[in-house]
C-alpha cells in the first residue's frame, strides 16, 4: 500500500496534489476533483529510493506506475533522500503544482502536462522519458521564477485583500460607466470571491452589469494558446441592457465561475453554445454566448471604455457578452469569431443585448 507523504488541495478546490511513496519509488500525482470522482490529470516520477530495475515491467506491481529504469535517472543506484522541508507550491492559475525542498524544485507538473508523452519534470530525471523529463538549467530557472511569483501571489491573495479588490473594481466601473445601483454575489464557492454590479451608463436608458473579482487571479491555460498573453490572462465580464433587470447577472453567475471552477480560460471570440430558446430573457432565437472586447455598435453610441484597470501590474480585459442566434454561433465555431462579429455588425447587432 503506497504511503502518503504529502497531500494538498488548491485554494480553488479544483485540483489535488499528492506525493506517494510506493514499492521503491516516489511519485507526484495531480488530480481534478470537480467531478463526482477524482480524475488523475498527470503523474510524474520523483525518485527511486531503491536501485533502478533493469526490467521495469517485471518489477512493477499491478496497478502501480513503473519504477524509473537506469537510463532515465541520474542515480541508478537509488536517489538521495528527499529533504525534510518538503512542501507543495500551487501555481497562481491553480492548474499546476511543484514539489520543493530547501534546495529548490524536486518535481513539477506544469499546466501543459498530461499529453504528448509529457507528464512533468523531476530533479533526478535524466533525459526525457514518459515518466519524467529532465530538469535542465533553463527549465529550472523558469520554474524557480514561477514558484517565487506564485508564493508571492498566494501570500497576497489569501490575506485580507478582498475589500480592496472589490472597492477598486467598483470604483473603476463607476468612473467608466456610472453609479452602481445594485450588486450580487456570484457562485457558491467561497473562493475566489466574485460579485456582479449594475451601473447606469450616463443619463441613457442603458445599464451595464459587470463582474469584479475574476481579474484578481490569472486564468489557467492562456499561455498554451496565445503568444502574447498580457491582457488576456486577467479578465472581467460585462453585459449591457436597455432595462435595469437581473438577466445579465444571471448569465454572469454561470460564466464567471468557469475559469476557476474548471481550470480553464475565457477569451476573445470564445463561444458558449446552447440551443434556441436557452436565453428567453434575450429573445426566443438566442442560442449561444459570444465574448468580445470589441463589440459592434451603431454610430454615436459606442460602449463605455473599460480599459485602465490593473491587477498586480497586468492590464485587465473586459469581455462583453453578446447573445447570438444559431446561425451566428455556427459561423463563429466553423470559421472564426471575427467573421461572425462582422456579420452581426452588418445586420445591426450592437453591444446592448
Amino acid at each position: 500500500m503506497p504511503e502518503l507523504l504529502l497531500q494538498e488541495t488548491s485554494a480553488y478546490r479544483t485540483r489535488r496534489a499528492s506525493v506517494l511513496r510506493g514499492e521503491g519509488d516516489i511519485y507526484l500525482y495531480l488530480e481534478d476533483v470537480v467531478g463526482a470522482e477524482p480524475e488523475t490529470t498527470s503523474i510524474v516520477w520523483v525518485a527511486n529510493f531503491l536501485p533502478a530495475p533493469t526490467d521495469a515491467r517485471a518489477a512493477t506491481p499491478p496497478g502501480t506506475p513503473p519504477r524509473m529504469g537506469p537510463g532515465g535517472t541520474r542515480h541508478p543506484e537509488g536517489c538521495p533522500e528527499l529533504g525534510q522541508n518538503l512542501s507543495l507550491v500551487w501555481f497562481e492559475e491553480g492548474d499546476a503544482v511543484a514539489l520543493v525542498d530547501a534546495e529548490g524544485v524536486v518535481a513539477a507538473i506544469p499546466g501543459w502536462a498530461g499529453r504528448d508523452d509529457f507528464y512533468g519534470y523531476a530533479r533526478y530525471a535524466r533525459g526525457r522519458s514518459p515518466l519524467a523529463w529532465e530538469l535542465t538549467n533553463e527549465v529550472r530557472q523558469v520554474l524557480d521564477h514561477k514558484i517565487t511569483e506564485s508564493r508571492e501571489f498566494w501570500n497576497w491573495r489569501l490575506g485580507p485583500v478582498w475589500p480592496e479588490i472589490r472597492s477598486s473594481g467598483l470604483a473603476h466601473l463607476e468612473q467608466r460607466v456610472g453609479p452602481q445601483d445594485a450588486a450580487w454575489p456570484i457562485g457558491d464557492a467561497p473562493y475566489p470571491e466574485l460579485i456582479a454590479s449594475r451601473h447606469r451608463f450616463g443619463h441613457e436608458d442603458i445599464w451595464v452589469t459587470a463582474t469584479t473579482g475574476l481579474s484578481a487571479q490569472r486564468m489557467a491555460g492562456v499561455e498554451q494558446y496565445l503568444d502574447v498573453p498580457d491582457g488576456a490572462t486577467r479578465i472581467e465580464l460585462a453585459i449591457a441592457r436597455n432595462s435595469p433587470d437581473q438577466a445579465g447577472a444571471g448569465i454572469m453567475g454561470a460564466l464567471a465561475t468557469i475559469p476557476f471552477g474548471r481550470c480553464t480560460w475565457l477569451g476573445e471570440g470564445h463561444t458558449i453554445g446552447g440551443v434556441p430558446g436557452s436565453y428567453p430573457a434575450f429573445g426566443s432565437d438566442r442560442a449561444a454566448l459570444l465574448l468580445t472586447a470589441n463589440p459592434p455598435f451603431v454610430p454615436g453610441q459606442p460602449p463605455p471604455d473599460l480599459s485602465g484597470l490593473m491587477r498586480r501590474g497586468a492590464p485587465v480585459t473586459y469581455l462583453w457578452i453578446m447573445l447570438i442566434d444559431e446561425e451566428a454561433f455556427r459561423m463563429a465555431r466553423g470559421r472564426d469569431a471575427g467573421s461572425s462579429l462582422a456579420d452581426l455588425t452588418r445586420h445591426g447587432a450592437t453591444w446592448i443585448q
